[in-house]
């Protein structure tokens, strides 16, 4: 199934960093293929992270009516046909605010569990290291991020994940940065045209 409407949820303090640039190269390459896409800047929205009590899973109630919020942030998910999460790897795993995120928007009744709306839906996790790919290799850091992401996801009952390294991202002399950035946006905008075929 080609994509024809993208939620973007991305998460970075800072509007000027390398992960919002690849956000923008994604966003443009999808309106060159005619995918509309929807954006959710996370920092930018205030999203607060928090799971408090309103939006704590009820096992014993999937029909549960958790905070207006998260059913308007989970309407946002269900109203595209794939999903791409675009955020800095730290200390190994996502954003805290991305984590809290997950935690309270995909819930129980709503993500997983009865009346879940996710299968057949595309996922892309698009994850910026800033050390090398040898050494995220070395230590199973890749291995551990990519067995979470397509774990959490099967849990979902999505079948259609991957999840993409885009290595390097600091630490680079000057002479050599704006090339290695430039090589970095062109694989992120070859993650929205494979989205296409």
């Amino acid at each position: 199934m080609k994509t024809e409407k993208l939620y973007m949820i991305w998460a970075h303090p800072r509007t000027t960093s390398l992960t919002a640039r690849v956000v923008e190269e994604m966003q443009g390459q999808a309106a060159e293929h005619g995918i509309k896409v929807t954006n959710l800047d996370l920092y930018r929205s205030h999203f607060d992270p928090v799971l408090a009590e309103a939006d704590e899973p009820d096992w014993d109630n999937a029909a549960k009516h958790y905070s207006d919020d998260i059913h308007r942030l989970y309407a946002e998910v269900e109203a595209n046909d794939t999903v791409v999460m675009v955020f800095p790897v730290w200390w190994f795993s996502f954003p805290a605010i991305m984590k809290g995120y997950i935690d309270r928007v995909w819930n129980n009744g709503l993500a997983y569990g009865d009346g879940s709306t996710l299968k057949g839906k595309k996922f892309r996790f698009i994850a910026l290291v800033g050390g090398t790919q040898a050494t995220h290799e070395k230590y199973g850091w890749e291995k551990n991020m990519t067995d979470y992401a397509i774990g959490m996801m099967k849990y979902l009952e999505v079948d259609d994940t991957k999840i993409d390294f885009l290595y390097n991202t600091l630490g680079l002399e000057e002479q050599v940065r704006a090339d290695h950035f430039q090589q970095l946006f062109t694989q992120a905008r070859g993650i929205i045209s494979d989205l296409v075929k």
